[in-house]
């Protein structure tokens, strides 16, 4: 997921929340998903994608995914965002609900979140147009840099985490994943 920072450096958490609620099930490592693809650029390995199946989402499926977010969120409760696994009761509840809002299990509601998610990361927030997730990194590359107020091991360790982001994030293979999140970027970013 590409993350955003603010001026001096220090993650912007309105930004990076909007995209875990849209990427639910990333934060789980996309649990049960297969292996990536074997088309896959090796450097996609150490994203946050790389077990991701992309497929072409359809108007369905997000519509599906918009309405469980609410209750996905509930069911996730106080465990903090970047837990590796959620417990086998709360798996429990979000295999439920995946299954309550139409979802074969959790890991269909997981692979539409992440292509939900890669579309997302390419959405300029402040103009809602898709750009491509490489340029919002490369902007982010740029204000860390020419940032003057961040200390100098912050500032390198902000680029260094921007630069391994721009290595691995994956191109989109389907076009239409990207104008369904824009019809939907309201919807899917909404607090």
């Amino acid at each position: 997921m590409t993350a955003v920072y603010t001026r001096d450096g220090r993650a912007d958490m309105g930004a990076i929340m909007r995209l875990s609620l849209a990427s639910l099930g990333l934060v789980f490592g996309l649990l049960g998903v297969p292996a990536i693809a074997d088309d896959a650029p090796p450097a996609a390995v150490n994203s946050v994608y790389r077990t991701l199946v992309q497929a072409p989402l359809t108007a369905d499926q997000v519509q599906r995914y918009i309405e469980a977010m609410a209750d996905m969120q509930a069911a996730m409760g106080d465990q903090p965002a970047d837990a590796a696994e959620p417990d086998a009761a709360t798996m429990a509840k979000l295999g439920d609900i995946a299954h309550k809002h139409g979802f074969k299990d959790f890991d269909d509601y997981n692979n539409v979140a992440g292509n939900i998610a890669l579309a997302l990361d390419g959405v300029d927030p402040s103009t809602k147009t898709y750009v491509g997730a490489k340029t919002l990194i490369e902007r982010s590359i740029a204000q860390v840099t020419a940032d003057q107020k961040m200390t100098p091991a912050d500032k390198k360790a902000a680029l260094a985490d921007l630069q391994m982001q721009l290595q691995t994030e994956p191109a989109i293979k389907y076009q239409g994943n990207v104008d369904l999140v824009l019809k939907n970027y309201d919807k899917l970013t909404a607090p």
